[in-house]
């Protein structure tokens, strides 16, 4: 807990705003039974209420200017200082309120008022309360303006974080990846198949700059599919028939936002810590479908028969733990991933909430 006075103080339209509202309010009250007890008997003391409630209003400029000041200051030398602001004002007004009635009486016929020692203590104290509560106001409105500070301040860093996080993604592609992309590239040309080898390179680098393209925090279902893909297309090539991809997308779904670079780190886990670790062939599966307003991804790796990976390493919680946070971050406790082994595999299943106002189509 901090012991000192922050807050972001109105702005002087606010506090004037404020001060309006709030003598506003005295003045209904005090006013119509002044009139009606005869207190207001003719212009002269009209003009006396006038002046008291003119001065008033302007001297709460003294509150305002203290709480300016006090603003990043300690809060034992703020709370005394701040109640001998509010004496010194409460005295102030009183003496504008008494010395214009008095300056009155002496053009226009008007009672004299009441300036006995109870009167002007009891007069200094129904101020001093009146800009107590116009202080208060002035503090409620400046903790409000502290908080959505904090609010926009936090969003903003969040906002950082999950580009700063992007960003790593984009300057961590697995160099374990590109590595047996580039040795798979250098066996086909060793071995003459060099169409084969073009049509890697090519597709490498139609990943690579779909990668770099991707400048935006979310982006349609349709093209984080697509950048899939191009990603299972160079391990398509690097490892033939031991791995078989299949896309099963329900119709609809394709401009369904999701936050980019969702699906790769999973795909690339299925990669690494299944097909790589299995001799016989595997199968990824990528499947997207609609549950009431839940979009639901699923990633799953599968081996045939009982050929179990071998020296299975350990890292999908990395993988999991990331997208996990993005999704916290992105859509707190809306979305959610869950990951788990399955008969012959292992799946990880993303829900995360459609947009109610996102006309649902396939992207082409």
């Amino acid at each position: 807990m901090t012991n000192r006075f922050d807050i972001v103080p109105p702005t002087p339209k606010q506090a004037a705003q404020l001060t309006a509202v709030m003598w506003g309010a005295v003045c209904s009250v005090i006013m119509p039974g002044q009139f009606l007890t005869g207190q207001v008997a003719g212009l002269g003391e009209l003009m006396a209420l006038i002046w008291g409630t003119a001065s008033s209003i302007l001297l709460t400029v003294l509150p305002y200017a203290m709480l300016r000041w006090a603003v990043g200051k300690r809060l034992v030398l703020v709370i005394p200082l701040g109640v001998a602001g509010l004496f010194l004002t409460a005295t102030l007004q009183t003496a504008a309120d008494y010395g214009g009635q008095f300056a009155i009486h002496e053009f226009l016929p008007t009672r004299i008022p009441d300036h006995s020692s109870q009167a002007l203590l009891v007069v200094n104290m129904i101020y001093m309360m009146i800009d107590a509560c116009n202080l208060s106001l002035f503090v409620i409105t400046g903790t409000i303006r502290e908080i959505r500070l904090r609010e926009r301040e936090l969003a903003e860093a969040r906002v950082v974080q999950l580009e700063t996080e992007l960003t790593m993604l984009r300057l961590q592609l697995n160099p374990h990846f590109l590595c047996n992309s580039l040795n798979v590239v250098s066996s086909l040309i060793v071995t003459g198949r060099t169409s084969e080898a073009n049509q890697m390179t090519e597709g490498l680098a139609n990943f690579l700059q779909a990668s770099m393209d991707i400048e935006t925090q979310s982006l349609p279902l349709a093209e984080e599919l697509e950048t899939v893909e191009r990603y299972l297309e160079i391990e398509g090539a690097r490892f033939g028939e031991r791995l078989e991809i299949i896309m099963d997308v329900a119709a609809g779904l394709g401009a369904a936002p999701v936050p980019s670079f969702l699906l790769q780190p999973l795909v690339e886990n299925a990669i690494k810590h299944g097909v790589e670790t299995v001799s016989g062939k595997s199968e990824i599966a990528i499947r997207a479908r609609r549950e009431d307003d839940m979009l639901v991804l699923t990633v799953e790796n599968r081996w045939e028969g009982e050929n179990a990976p071998q020296d299975r390493r350990d890292g999908h919680g990395i993988g999991l733990a990331n997208t996990r946070t993005r999704l916290e971050m992105v859509y707190a406790d809306a979305a959610s991933l869950e990951g788990g082994p399955i008969d012959q595999g292992y799946r990880a299943t993303i829900r995360l909430p459609i947009p109610p106002a996102v006309g649902l189509r396939d992207a082409a």
